[in-house]
């Protein structure tokens, strides 16, 4: 049975508001001043008497101080407003792969953790990895890309489970018997892999190589159950498409084959560039 972690409510109290998210806006006592309202995409909202309002960036409560202070005492003599987030659209992260409902998500605080992430999406499939990766909108610096987190040991002891998840990030959660394929080739992505894959069968399931690809060699990037990375380099790519047993080699779970281009390099290639491909569209509008 998948692993599913439980999902705390989002506390909001201190979620910082976005363009695009709706307020409701009630002003107690004054139904004809009280408003729902779209922030728009410069980051402000319009309401009656206090005009334009720059609320991207601000709490709720901060919004409230404004709109008060602003009806003080010119119309009202004590006002007294209570914003909320009616709908949470401005900060958004993605899951993807093999969860139960791979999507986009909104951000209802100012980050969540790796868990509630997960469990956004109704936890991991039977056929999920033992890892998931989080790919960063805004990497920090000395971060890996993507990070890396052992699934089971934040299942079952919690670790990893600080790990936030900010706006714009990307959870993947791969199956267990996948490859990749990256670089010059027709069609990059993720596969499901049959026992009898080779490095030739994974490039011709990817399209075969680009113009561009490089004509001497190809690359496999094997992850260990450690997490140490091993690069099996130079493979000649004529001979690999030949069926050479030397080079045509037997591929295992999470195996990346790399086409690289032209005097192309694999260092920074592999597992990040596949999230990349992945997310290239963008999140999806809710």
């Amino acid at each position: 049975m998948a692993l599913r972690p439980l999902i705390a409510p989002a506390d909001a109290t201190d979620y910082r508001v976005a363009p695009r998210d709706q307020l409701y806006v009630q002003v107690h006592g004054q139904d004809d001043l009280t408003r729902t309202v779209r922030v728009s995409e410069t980051g402000t909202i319009t309401l009656p008497l206090v005009g334009e309002l720059k609320v991207a960036g601000l709490t709720p409560h901060d919004i409230e101080t404004a709109v008060e202070n602003t009806l003080r005492p010119a119309y009202l003599k004590n006002p007294r407003v209570t914003v909320t987030v009616s709908e949470f659209r401005g900060r958004q992260f993605a899951v993807v792969g093999a969860v139960n409902q791979p999507g986009a998500y909104p951000l209802r605080s100012n980050s969540v953790t790796l868990l509630q992430a997960l469990s956004e999406a109704h936890g991991t499939r039977e056929n999920a990895d033992r890892v998931a990766y989080v790919l960063r909108e805004k990497p920090r610096n000395g971060e890996p890309q993507p990070l890396q987190v052992k699934l089971d040991a934040l299942f079952r002891t919690g670790q990893g489970a600080d790990l936030l998840v900010e706006a714009g990030d990307s959870v993947y959660v791969p199956e267990a018997n996948t490859f990749y394929v990256a670089g010059e080739v027709e069609k990059r992505g993720a596969y499901t892999l049959r026992r009898d894959t080779t490095v030739s069968k994974a490039i011709a399931e990817a399209g075969g190589v680009t113009k561009k690809a490089a004509t001497k060699r190809v690359t496999i990037v094997r992850t260990g159950e450690n997490g140490q990375r091993e690069e099996i380099t130079d493979l000649d790519l004529d001979s690999v498409m030949k069926g050479d047993p030397n080079t045509d080699l037997t591929l295992q779970a999470q195996d990346v084959v790399f086409v690289p281009p032209h005097s192309g390099k694999v260092v920074g290639y592999t597992i990040l560039e596949i999230m990349k491909g992945l997310f290239s569209i963008g999140l999806p509008l809710l």
